[in-house]
């Protein structure tokens, strides 16, 4: 946890300079780009592609630009989830989703119904990219998460929702994260909607420094935003991995931050429909206060 609060007290510093770097990397990128398929953007907020609800509580801040697709799934008449893709990087932004009584309930088992977005043109399909990449194909948006009907669990097997990760990891720190996630999620005791933004990091200076293939980017960390809502009260908490293998005794509550954190580190703007009194101080609240323990791990 020392190395990742490092990481992000740079994190501002590397705000700043990511613009310049962006340029300097200008070239490289627009060679990627140009590997894949063109497409003529049609209907764009800002040049990017929309195709879901902008209004969703639980979304980031859309990126803007035509490299970007923004898509909301539904399923059995409810949102199910919604992402952002980038096609230059064949990669989700981020996967955003709540929970609430009708979309925690837990009815279906995993369906393993691998496909591709039909949302996504097909030109970027990456359901062969993964075979003898070293890497597992780690769901953002877990199985698990949207089990209340058939079709919600099998829109979380779009190759979109998919992010290369090492199987140490998916299965490991991850799995135990998501798993802490539900328990919340569905303890109507603890809250009346969880609202859940996660992903993993895709700017270019915090992937890999190979490409899949050339073309698809593996993320250097993996966090989760959080929003609880229980009666009028609000409280948020967030979480950050390196994508790197953990051992068993690794306590989850020692990866966690508070979502401005998150958001300095990430460069994204998470919960930003919430009115601007109550996103400031469910940002900034240190969850390794004696409050944010008792409430987050009964404490």
């Amino acid at each position: 946890m020392k190395k990742l609060t490092l990481l992000i007290a740079v994190a501002a510093l590397g705000i700043l300079v990511y613009k310049q770097m962006a340029k300097e990397a200008a070239p490289a990128e627009q060679a990627s780009a140009q590997a894949l398929p063109s497409y003529s953007p049609q209907g764009a907020i800002e040049d990017e592609i929309i195709n879901g609800d902008t209004t969703l509580l639980e979304l980031p801040r859309l990126a803007g630009g035509n490299n970007n697709y923004f898509v909301t799934h539904r399923a059995s008449g409810k949102v199910n989830y919604s992402l952002e893709y980038d096609v230059t990087k064949l990669h989700s932004r981020w996967v955003a989703f709540s929970f609430d009584a009708a979309t925690a309930e837990d009815n279906v088992r995993r369906s393993d119904a691998w496909s591709w977005d039909p949302k996504i043109p097909a030109a970027y399909d990456t359901s062969n990219f993964f075979r003898r990449s070293g890497y597992s194909r780690g769901h953002l948006v877990a199985s698990e998460d949207r089990t209340f009907s058939q079709a919600a669990n099998e829109q979380t097997f779009y190759y979109t929702n998919m992010s290369p990760q090492l199987q140490t990891h998916n299965a490991g720190i991850w799995h135990r994260l998501e798993n802490r996630i539900q328990e919340w999620a569905r303890d109507r005791s603890f809250c009346d909607r969880l609202y859940v933004a996660k992903g993993g990091t895709i700017r270019d200076d915090q992937v890999e420094a190979e490409r899949i293939k050339g073309k698809m980017v593996v993320p250097r960390y993996y966090w989760m935003a959080l929003l609880m809502k229980k009666g009028k009260t609000y409280e948020g908490i967030a979480f950050l991995t390196e994508h790197r293998n953990y051992g068993k005794g690794e306590r989850i509550d020692g990866l966690t931050l508070s979502i401005r954190e998150l958001e300095q580190f990430t460069g994204l703007d998470f919960f930003y429909h919430l009115p601007d009194d109550i996103e400031q101080a469910v940002e900034t609240t240190d969850p390794h206060s004696a409050a944010s323990r008792r409430l987050w791990w009964k404490q």
